[in-house]
């Protein structure tokens, strides 16, 4: 299996006081997912714009270290986002100003070749050739962010998995009705729709049933990435056949486990992190399930 990430690269420049402990990350919504996923062992593809500077060079290296082949247009400089990381692993966002140049030639043949495809809502005009161009068996992730407009709303309608983040939500129902706003995304995709909520979880809504897939119970360091991180880790699970419910689930255990280092890239779980974590919740569960078995019991005695 074969997966596209369509998107921009950045360099996040974090800091963790006002003044001083700056640490340089890769950063960008796909090529984060596509590094989670190579780890994963799926083959994977990333199409971006990158400057002819030292931070373009960063990136490139790290893609290299991950064995996500690339295929670059370049620029004069590579954006740059510098973020505050917060006691609660929240950031703030203080500068950023290097407009990343958006792809489009897309050639079909090529497009052709792979499974699944990964964009985010940078990349305007190479979303519609992707529409037009791709294998009607390709599958569409996006990566809308926080922005409500006519073309995440058409990302939301035309992807096979629209995951959408929490905060834009409101901007879709003014009234905060989240019954009425997951309604109304999912007439307009005729799809389920994948919520993500930070530290409450995820949420599938398919139409008439609401699924929630809780949030691990972890402290968190740095949040940025997470969504990104989720992205790959459901598109992992669509590539092994798995439903929504089961590539949620996987999702939120990488997602949480991203959350538990500082940085980008340079905090993505490595496949042994993520089979640990996965092992020590099912020794977890069947404590759960032992006790209250062996409870239930002495009913009877």
């Amino acid at each position: 299996m074969k997966v596209l990430g369509i998107g921009e690269s950045v360099i996040d420049e974090a800091k963790t006081d006002a003044a001083k402990a700056v640490s340089k990350h890769v950063g960008g919504p796909t090529p984060i997912a596509l590094m989670l996923l190579s780890r994963l062992g799926i083959d994977c593809t990333l199409m971006t714009t990158l400057g002819r500077d030292s931070n373009g060079e960063i990136i490139e290296r790290a893609l290299v270290k991950e064995n996500v082949q690339m295929v670059a247009q370049r620029q004069e400089l590579t954006k740059v986002n510098t973020y505050l990381i917060g006691t609660d692993g929240s950031r703030k966002k203080i500068r950023g100003g290097i407009i990343h140049n958006h792809i489009s030639g897309l050639d079909q043949n090529w497009l052709q070749q792979f499974d699944l495809i990964i964009i985010d809502r940078h990349e305007k005009k190479a979303f519609y050739e992707i529409l037009e161009k791709k294998k009607s068996s390709t599958k569409i992730i996006i990566d809308p962010s926080t922005e409500v407009s006519p073309l995440t709303m058409d990302m939301i309608q035309y992807a096979d998995y629209p995951i959408v983040p929490i905060e834009a939500l409101a901007k879709i129902d003014a009234g905060r009705d989240l019954n009425r706003c997951l309604k109304k995304l999912y007439q307009l995709s005729k799809k389920p729709i994948i919520v993500t909520a930070g530290e409450l979880g995820s949420i599938i809504y398919d139409g008439t049933m609401l699924e929630i897939i809780p949030a691990l119970s972890i402290k968190a360091i740095d949040v940025q990435g997470a969504g990104d991180v989720y992205r790959g880790g459901f598109a992992y699970g669509i590539l092994q056949g798995w439903d929504s419910i089961k590539s949620a689930a996987f999702a939120t255990i990488v997602a949480g486990l991203q959350c538990t280092k500082v940085g980008n890239a340079s905090a993505l779980p490595t496949k042994k992190e993520i089979a640990e974590y996965q092992n020590q919740l099912a020794e977890e569960k069947m404590k759960e399930i032992h006790k209250s078995f062996f409870n239930n019991i002495k009913q009877y005695e």
